[in-house]
Order: C-alpha cells, then structure tokens, then sequence
C-alpha cells in the first residue's frame, strides 16, 4: 500500500516513536552549477531521558541540494513529536536517531543533524539582522499578479558587491494553500540591481504557488539570467510553520550552511 502525504490531512499525533512516519518528496533535477542547501530548524522536540526525565531541544538539521528527496514538513512534524514519549540514552542517541531516519529517506550525500539549545533553554549562536540593506518600503507601482522575472534589470554594468534583503516575501504552499512568510537575502557580486525592480519582483510572488526550496530556486534563477552577476547567493528565512523554519540557500558557489545557521530572525 502507497504511503499518502500527511500535508493536507488530518492526522492525529502521534503516540510512539516511528520513522516510518517520515515521508519523502522528490527534489528533481539541479541547475548545473547551481550549489545550495537546505536548512531546517524545529521547536517542538522532545524525549524521555535516560532518567524519565523528559527533556528538549531545537533540532537543526543541514542537507544538500544533491539529495535526491526532501523531507515533507508535516510528516517531520510528525516524527519528532513521536519522539517525546520514547526513551534514549542521552542527546548524542537522539542526534544519531535522526540522522538515520532521515538518511533512510533522503538519498543525500550528507546530512548533519545536531541539538542546538542546552538544558536551559538557552543558545547564543544565533544573530536576528541580515547584513546588507532593506528594500522594503520603497514604491513599486504595484504588484504583478504572478512572479514576472521581465521587471529585474541591471542599473549600471560596474561592478559591485552587496547584499540586499526584503521581510515582503510571500507564497502559498501548494497542498493547503495556506500563506508562506520569508524574509529573502540576497548578495551578489556584478553589475548594480535595480532595487526598486528587484523588489517589485519578489512582491510578485504574493499569489504564487510553490515549495520554498522551490521558491528559492526560482528567484535564483530568474536574476542570474536577468542580471548575470559573476557571483550569486539568495537564502530565504521563512517564518515557522508546524513548529518548524526552513532556510533554502542557492548559489553559484559552494557555501559553508554556518554562514546561514548564525541567522534567526525575529519572526521566525
């Protein structure tokens, strides 16, 4: 019997431990050249420690864009909050747990799992301000009723480097068609984006339907051909959902995903 998608759905919580639970979605083909990752963070795990003692953590967990499945977030949702009447040895047996589980759904060259907060809740790796300088609030005459990659354009062909962000960003998910929140960053090393026109871009996706790995590949895509910077990342901080953030980051150069893991914004 085919195992259904949980998103969507009405499922009850889960009772026990089961990796079972963990369901898969085919990630696709890669842009060549195009390097990335996937980082994900969730606030709603939990287990019994080797004590009886329940205990939790936020769970970080890093892939690549060379896996070939990404994890459904609702059935990862799922699988940790099974976890919180089960008994482990410790959080280095929990860290272990899960990257087994997961590695038997993502077919990924590696996958780096980890516990970020300690017992008291606390954790100081975390900065909540993107570098570089917001776009928001400037007058873009109006916003495209679909994602329309014609309105980017280069300003001046001399070369420069910046970063640049936005908090606007909104999509829906494609199964519940409920509202995905990102703030999006992006840096870059060419001629100077128009800022005005770049945002006007990313306020075109209000209505749009899509994956946020999707997203986040899509709006790689259309400025490295609209813009052909010689260097591009754009990383995409989506606010929670089912107790979990996800942070997709594409670029044309391999990247260090502690770079993205320092960032945690306020609404996320």
């Amino acid at each position: 019997m085919t195992k259904e998608m949980p998103l969507g759905r009405t499922t009850p919580t889960p009772e026990k431990y089961d990796p079972a639970l963990l369901y898969p979605i085919s990630r696709g083909e890669a842009q060549p050249g195009m390097h990335g990752f996937d980082l994900w963070r969730a606030y709603e795990l939990s287990w019994i420690g080797p004590y009886g003692t329940p205990e939790t953590a936020v769970l970080q967990v890093v892939y690549p864009l060379q896996s070939k499945n990404i994890v459904e977030s609702k059935s990862l949702k799922l699988y940790i909050n099974g976890m919180a009447g089960t008994r482990f040895a410790g959080r280095k047996d929990v860290v272990e747990t899960i990257r087994r589980d997961l590695a038997g759904i993502l077919d990924s060259p590696w996958i780096d799992v980890s516990l970020l907060t300690d017992r008291t809740g606390s954790y100081q790796g975390w900065t909540n301000e993107l570098p570089g300088s917001c776009i928001d609030g400037m007058d873009i005459g109006g916003i495209p009723d679909k994602p329309d990659p014609s309105v980017l354009r280069v300003l001046e062909r001399r070369t420069t480097s910046e970063a640049l962000f936005s908090h606007l960003f909104r999509s829906y998910c494609p199964i519940t068609r409920q509202p995905d929140w990102a703030s999006v960053l992006i840096e870059y090393r060419g001629g100077a984006i128009d800022r005005t026109a770049l945002l006007r871009y990313l306020c075109s996706y209000r209505s749009y339907e899509g994956f946020s790995e999707q997203c986040c590949e899509e709006i790689y895509r259309d400025i490295l051909a609209a813009c052909a910077p010689e260097r591009l990342t754009v990383s995409c901080f989506y606010t929670r959902r089912g107790g979990i953030d996800i942070n997709p980051v594409r670029s044309t150069v391999k990247r260090n995903p502690e770079e993205t893991g320092i960032y945690r914004l306020l609404r996320q």
